[in-house]
């Protein structure tokens, strides 16, 4: 039996060949009706498409590796799928790891990706990465990536990112206006991402004559906000607010306070960030920073390929501005609530 070829399809879509193969590479130039009537021809004639052996002539395997630290963190869920439907639109498909926060783990996954022959990496470093080791893994091979979420200190590669300091200065404002004089922060690696928060916070407070009174360093889960609580009730009473690293820590120690027989909002306020879905479902609602994953998804997917298509360019950096969802949580302490939820930005 004759096997289907391109031009096969192409005489029966009415279609150049040119055109047959932009639909086959999901090129979004060509009109719907037009991708339509190549679809159907494509299922008539029984075409099947030779995708290995197109990547082998373009010299590219269409194929994007992205590295977080741990997808059971909703920021990362809605950062991947964004990044996936901005390479989708463009034939690309996405290879997924977790570094777990390891530094060692994440450099094996490099080697793996690597390996495979991605023809580009979005990367959110882990916690101890430095400069030297992405070169060694990224940089030596020439193989383009973008930081995404945490910095490194050298500007070696694309970056996308919220600000984190301005988004922990709007949530030190918030605190003082709402009349919380002692504070502390809980949770979070350290890492560029955990020191500009906590910078801004700091700024923030200071503006009205506060300062933090104190800080723990955990992990970025929810067990370790329970950790957290549970340091902090051992070391003696409890601040007036608890400014968690992210929206997981925060639901962590809203958990350890209600355990303890202290309610959250009520008898401590407590906030965090990333405002992830879950925290507006929250009783009483969470005041989050908002550092919008779907749009560092969306800009580091816009970058990579840009940078596919021309690796020379200079190191860039996307920086997000952050807004402060008001809720709750922050707003009801003795009882009284002095604010609905809203979005300070």
């Amino acid at each position: 039996m004759k096997r289907v070829t391109i031009k096969d399809v192409a005489v029966a879509s009415g279609v150049s060949t040119a055109t047959v193969s932009l639909v086959l590479r999901e090129v979004p130039v060509v009109a719907d009706a037009t991708r339509l009537r190549v679809l159907a021809a494509i299922e008539r004639t029984g075409y099947i498409y030779d995708r290995r052996a197109a990547n082998m002539r373009s010299k590219r395997s269409m194929t994007v590796g992205l590295i977080v630290t741990d997808l059971r963190n909703p920021y990362f869920v809605e950062l991947a799928m964004a990044i996936e439907v901005v390479l989708q639109e463009r034939g690309f498909a996405l290879l997924q790891g977790y570094s777990l926060d390891d530094r060692v783990r994440e450099n094996r996954l490099l080697s793996v990706m690597v390996e495979q022959r991605v023809d580009g990496v979005v990367l959110l470093p882990a916690k101890d990465t430095t400069a030297d080791e992405l070169h060694a893994r990224l940089g030596v091979v020439d193989l383009p990536h973008v930081l995404i979420t945490r910095r490194v200190k050298a500007p070696i590669a694309d970056y996308v990112g919220v600000d984190n300091v301005r988004g922990g200065d709007l949530l030190g404002e918030h605190l003082a206006d709402q009349g919380h004089r002692t504070i502390a922060f809980l949770g979070g690696p350290r890492s560029t991402a955990r020191s500009d928060r906590l910078r801004g916070l700091r700024a923030g407070l200071k503006r009205h004559g506060l300062a933090l009174d104190e800080t723990v360093a955990t992990g970025a889960t929810r067990e370790d906000g329970i950790a957290a609580v549970d340091a902090l009730i051992a070391h003696g009473p409890l601040p007036d607010a608890i400014a968690a690293y992210n929206d997981n820590v925060a639901l962590g120690v809203m958990t350890a306070l209600r355990a303890a027989g202290i309610e959250p909002g009520h008898d401590v306020a407590v906030a965090g960030f990333d405002d992830i879905p879950e925290a507006s479902l929250q009783h009483p609602a969470l005041t989050s920073v908002a550092t919008y994953p779907r749009r560092v998804g969306a800009e580091a997917s816009t970058l990579l390929l840009e940078r596919i298509e021309r690796n020379d360019l200079a190191p860039r950096r996307v920086i997000i501005e952050p807004s402060l969802a008001v809720r709750a949580s922050t707003t009801v302490r003795g009882g009284v609530s002095t604010t609905s939820g809203s979005r300070r930005d």
